[in-house]
């Protein structure tokens, strides 16, 4: 679970941190940085598997144009923090599981362009360091987590770093220190990769749980076109980024979880929530058609007669695609989800926002029995329909954290330059909330009634 990031000097984040709990909502005006602040949360995700190259080269945009631009240029570094919740075991790919004894970690990297040769540029790894997170720990505090929540996922028992980059005989050199093996130092000079994505198994466990953690970190766009076709039966089962694989997901799911008495398995709660969406679905079903092995997916309305995924409108396949994730028992981790609002209803909007609240990790509910990996959901949108599923009738949260997404602008009198850039501000919650979770409800720095009403105001479009 992601419960912090810090970026600076990535597209237009400047000095940028936020706190995150497991399920937050992002509203902002089109080029307000919603989308950058995912990119940024992609970008990590990739470097924890990836080398540098391979990890920019699917961003949004030319690998160049992910440093911060102003006026004087474009920056020669960024910088990224992130401070995380890990699973308390891990299991590597060759079996081995482990049992660790401290889940809080904060993670740090730079990437630096460098001159490689006359005219030729490369982006390196700077930096790199992954320390322990000691108590007091002010988010787990914020959340309010119950005591079966403290006693399985949050464990405090390390105190030593785990990663450093270090300066020695006038060289940097990145030190992996000994976790359960011994420590390895590598070369920090032309790093082209980040270390942990070379910690491919349990011989250093907090790493590798850490690694695994940021992996399973998704940025979901999903593509009607792709999600309408039939799927090889040798594709992968776990749902990509774009939903191409959907049938085969959907197929594997039912395989897992069906029994004598559900012999659809979790496809039948999958489509009563759809149903519960997009009135009329009754069935939800995925075979193998065993003539062109491509697994298909079929949806029964009400009148009886089924459809394909082939002649089913964008926003229900996209409803669909979202809903699969959140119900297979093979998801963990983060799921970024932007606009939910694309082809669903606005009289449905508040439903799906609410079933998606509904199905993430909460410390504070979690029970003793609780088996599930933990899930977390941040949710970017320009809809009015989503603000007013979050707030109450007197403007203020109901529960969840409300960020409204606009920029700012950074004078700097010494160069004599003035910068624009992302922030977020969190929507002013009732002083007794504010008191709860420690917040400052300073109006300069909190999203104020009069701007939630004026969003809200809007949504008469919408309807």
């Amino acid at each position: 679970m992601l419960t912090r990031i810090e970026i600076d000097g990535f597209k237009t984040f400047e000095d940028f941190s936020v706190d995150l709990a497991p399920f937050v909502a992002i509203l902002g005006a089109n080029a307000a940085g919603k989308s950058n602040l995912f990119d940024a949360i992609q970008l990590l995700s990739n470097l924890a598997s990836r080398d540098v190259s391979e990890a920019i080269k699917g961003m949004r945009g030319e690998p160049m144009e992910l440093f911060r631009r102003t006026c004087h240029g474009r920056s020669s570094r960024m910088r990224f923090a992130v401070e995380v919740l890990i699973d308390p075991s891990v299991r590597d790919p060759w079996g081995s599981e482990v049992t660790l004894g401290h889940t809080r970690l904060r993670y740090e990297v730079t990437l630096e362009r460098r001159e490689v040769r006359p005219g030729i540029e490369r982006v390196q790894v700077a930096y790199e360091s992954a320390i322990p997170i000691q108590r007091p720990d002010t988010w787990a505090d914020h959340m309010k987590p119950s005591p079966a929540f403290r006693k399985r996922q949050l464990k405090y028992n390390r105190k030593k770093p785990l990663l450093t980059t270090d300066s020695q005989d006038a060289s940097l050199n990145f030190n992996v220190h000994q976790d359960g093996k011994a420590g390895r130092v590598r070369p920090a000079s032309a790093a082209e990769a980040t270390v942990l994505s070379s910690v491919t198994n349990a011989e250093f466990p907090h790493l590798f749980a850490l690694r695994e953690e940021m992996r399973t970190w998704r940025l979901l766009q999903l593509d009607p076109a792709v999600l309408r076709r039939p799927v090889p039966v040798t594709a992968d089962d776990l749902l990509t980024p774009d939903g191409a694989n959907l049938a085969a997901v959907l197929a594997r799911i039912k395989a897992e979880t069906l029994s004598p008495e559900r012999p659809m398995g979790a496809l039948s709660d999958i489509a009563a929530e759809l149903n519960a969406l997009i009135p009329g679905v009754m069935t939800l079903n995925a075979e193998l058609d065993k003539s062109t092995s491509e697994y298909r997916v079929d949806l029964t309305m009400r009148d009886g007669l089924p459809f394909s995924s082939r002649v089913v409108s964008d926003g229900t396949l996209r409803v669909l695609a979202l809903l699969t994730l959140l119900h297979d028992p093979r998801h963990r981790g983060l799921v970024c989800f932007e606009e939910p609002e694309n082809g669903v209803h606005p009289a449905r909007l508040k439903q799906l926002v609410r079933s998606l609240q509904s199905m993430v990790t909460r410390p504070a509910d979690y029970k003793p029995d609780d088996a599930a990996p933990l899930s977390q959901l941040l949710l970017n949108s320009h809809s009015p329909v989503v603000l007013s599923a979050l707030v109450g009738p007197d403007l203020r949260l109901l529960e969840d954290p409300v960020l409204f997404a606009d920029t700012s602008s950074v004078v700097d009198p010494a160069i004599q330059e003035v910068r624009r850039r992302t922030r977020l501000r969190p929507v002013m919650p009732s002083p007794q909330q504010g008191r709860l979770i420690g917040l400052d409800l300073d109006p300069a720095t909190h999203v104020s009634h009069f701007e939630v009403e004026k969003l809200l105001n809007t949504a008469s479009a919408e309807a």
